[in-house]
């Protein structure tokens, strides 16, 4: 069976069976990355907090200055403390205070979802991040133009340091970023501290470019994240645990069937993967791949009322921006498919 046949198989088995594959989470630190937004990144990160929050204790952090997961995860709450608190002394030294003692928030005392999981925690997210691109490469420069890659190191790895010392004192045993769609600043230390990364592509055609662009950023010698990992005395490269294909079958009246559109898209994602398999954390790049639908108004009650997918309930209604929406049976389907991509990291 060729890889292509192979993903659809699995996503009828999935869809139709229910299946997921055995095992426990492999990594400790996730990544979610896309460099292109609108995919349902935020929506897919916040359902993948909850289900690994059943697993394990975990350390959520959002490095996105739009800061969705943290208002998901904190409705209409505003943090004094921030991922950007954190970091700030360590990249700019004492002139910016102390790291505070405690940067993280109980996710269940915000989002009541989370009071049936292990206990885990969010460090949330900061608009202020919006300029921090320039501070960490200002600081970068200065390390690299005085010949220290020990300090090019120490700057690269600060997020992977403060949230290792922050999941130590909450005892929690994963860690999951949700990332910017920009590479410069966050996003870049978060796949310096990420262990393996989870990517989303939307079924479109800039989502596909974005894939290509990812995956050459991490792996080509020539560009930025390869230069400063080599700057830093050689640092290591995270896995991709799993290509998440979202908005597959919008279009489709057959069950666990993706539509024309669906199905080529997948295919060229495919064909750029394999050419990057080495990226991976399997064998064969379609082993990675998971195949999500248009949530539509499920995935959209879901961020709007910070109720987890696997939550939610046949039949029931919410309002979201005053529109009054309820759960169909569909919904089944898009759980199905989120406990599988659990069991594939």
């Amino acid at each position: 069976m060729g890889g292509l046949d192979k993903i659809f198989e699995t996503h009828r088995k999935v869809v139709e069976e229910g299946f997921v594959r055995a095992g426990d989470l492999k990594y400790k630190n996730y990544a979610v990355t896309t460099l292109r937004g609108g995919v349902g990144k935020s929506t897919l990160s916040f359902n993948l907090a909850f289900e690994m929050s059943i697993r394990r204790p975990m350390l959520v952090a959002d490095v996105c200055p739009q800061c969705n997961l943290s208002e998901t995860l904190m409705r209409d709450e505003t943090p004094e403390v921030t991922i950007l608190k954190g970091l700030q002394p360590v990249l700019l030294g004492p002139a910016f205070g102390e790291k505070p003692s405690d940067l993280s928030y109980r996710v269940s005392q915000y989002c009541g979802a989370f009071k049936t999981t292990k206990p885990s925690y969010v460090v949330p997210g900061d608009a202020e991040m919006f300029a921090f691109p320039s501070t960490l490469y200002q600081q970068l420069q200065l390390a690299h133009s005085q010949s220290n890659p020990k300090a090019v190191k120490s700057l690269l790895e600060s997020l992977k340091n403060v949230l290792a010392e922050e999941a130590k004192e909450k005892k929690a045993e994963g860690v999951l970023i949700d990332t910017s769609p920009f590479y410069a600043g966050g996003t870049h230390l978060a796949w310096c501290a990420a262990d393996a990364l989870v990517i989303p592509v939307r079924v479109d055609e800039h989502s596909i470019e974005s894939l290509e662009l990812t995956l050459d950023m991490l792996h080509n010698n020539k560009r930025d994240f390869a230069v400063w990992n080599e700057r830093a005395g050689g640092l290591s490269v995270p896995k991709v645990a799993a290509i998440v294909m979202t908005m597959v079958g919008s279009k489709s009246r057959i069950r666990s069937t993706p539509d024309r559109a669906s199905k080529m898209y997948v295919e060229r994602a495919l064909s750029i993967a394999e050419k990057f398999y080495h990226a991976f954390d399997v064998s064969d790049p379609a082993d990675a791949f998971v195949l999500t639908d248009d949530f539509v108004s499920s995935g959209r009650i879901s961020g709007a009322k910070s109720i987890p997918i696997s939550k939610l309930q046949i039949g029931g209604f919410h309002t979201v921006e005053g529109k009054r929406l309820q759960v169909n049976s569909s919904v089944t389907r898009y759980q199905r498919e989120l406990a599988y991509l659990v069991s594939v990291l």
